[in-house]
């Protein structure tokens, strides 16, 4: 995915009712997380693909996630609780975004094979075009495009209820 997982990051706080500009800006910020490993990329090594590596593993998302639950009981970390949540379903959900025109490997350890439903060939020269220009970036724009219209409309409805207020 190219431009899915901020949009997709913003609709994740939305669908889990968050309202607190933090707890937005942190779902959008770990949307793209599993990504950074782009860095490495494109500064140290072309020589294998960014989700080879251990944020694309699921295994490693479910060791994180089981290393760290028991601190989300811990009466002190309380408030850190629905940035944690927001972490880790955000982690899952690009992992399965990326399974849509990508190899995850979800078995791995068991086996070391990528899944994935779709494949991208390459028609054009830049591995760029060759996606913007498949049907499956559609997918993309259409989640962007839910992710504009839910935020066009929670503006319309906090606008609606200042002016509301201010009429009393």
């Amino acid at each position: 995915m190219l431009i899915a997982h901020i949009p997709t990051g913003y609709l994740v706080a939305k669908a889990m009712k968050h309202e607190k500009k933090s707890l937005i800006f942190s779902s959008m910020l770990f949307s793209v997380l599993p990504d950074l490993g782009l860095i490495y990329f494109y500064l140290v090594s072309r020589q294998v693909s960014h989700r080879t590596w251990f944020p694309h593993l699921p295994v490693v998302l479910l060791g994180t996630f089981l290393v760290t639950f028991p601190f989300y009981h811990i009466k002190r970390f309380e408030k850190a609780r629905p940035f944690y949540v927001l972490f880790f379903v955000n982690w899952l959900v690009h992992l399965v975004q990326d399974s849509f025109t990508e190899q995850i490997r979800w078995l791995y350890p068991i086996v070391d094979r990528g899944f994935g439903l779709i494949e991208i060939p390459a028609n054009f020269d830049h591995w760029i075009i060759s996606f913007v220009f498949h049907w499956s970036f559609l997918v993309e724009i259409a989640i962007a495009l839910v992710a504009l219209v839910v935020f066009v409309r929670v503006c319309r409805t906090a606008r609606n209820a200042r002016e509301n207020s201010t009429d009393l």
